[in-house]
């Protein structure tokens, strides 16, 4: 397998979880780091797209279960947190302000660099 095609696959889940699938609960509780349970459900779902994705590249059943584990547990803390950050400093809640998007970059790269370990550990 090459990482390329998986890497993009991968991509393309993150987009579709984050975007498409997200409700408008999960939005406000990712933006608030209040109401953890629709986090937890939303990174369920980043996890459960992946979890399908790696399966379909014939990735072994125990590397799956572990990213799937990892890609849930970091999904909810990065989301938890940028919340959180949100809501105790008003200026990174508010898309009109620079560090909010400083804040959503940092967000973005860190789930990133969670789909680049998915798929260095699944080839490995």
């Amino acid at each position: 397998m090459t990482a390329f095609p998986l890497l993009i696959s991968l991509l393309v889940s993150h987009f579709l979880a984050d975007y498409c699938l997200t409700t408008p609960q999960m939005i406000e509780a990712k933006a608030s780091g209040k109401h953890t349970q629709h986090i937890v459900l939303h990174a369920a779902v980043h996890a459960v797209l992946m979890g399908v994705v790696l399966a379909v590249f014939g990735v072994a059943f125990t590397i799956v279960l572990g990213l799937v584990a990892l890609e849930l547990v970091s999904h909810c803390l990065i989301d938890y947190f940028k919340g959180f950050l949100s809501r105790k400093y008003l200026s990174l809640g508010d898309n009109t302000k620079k560090p909010f998007w400083i804040l959503y970059g940092l967000d973005q790269l860190l789930h990133l660099m969670v789909v680049v370990v998915m798929v260095y550990f699944s080839l490995t």
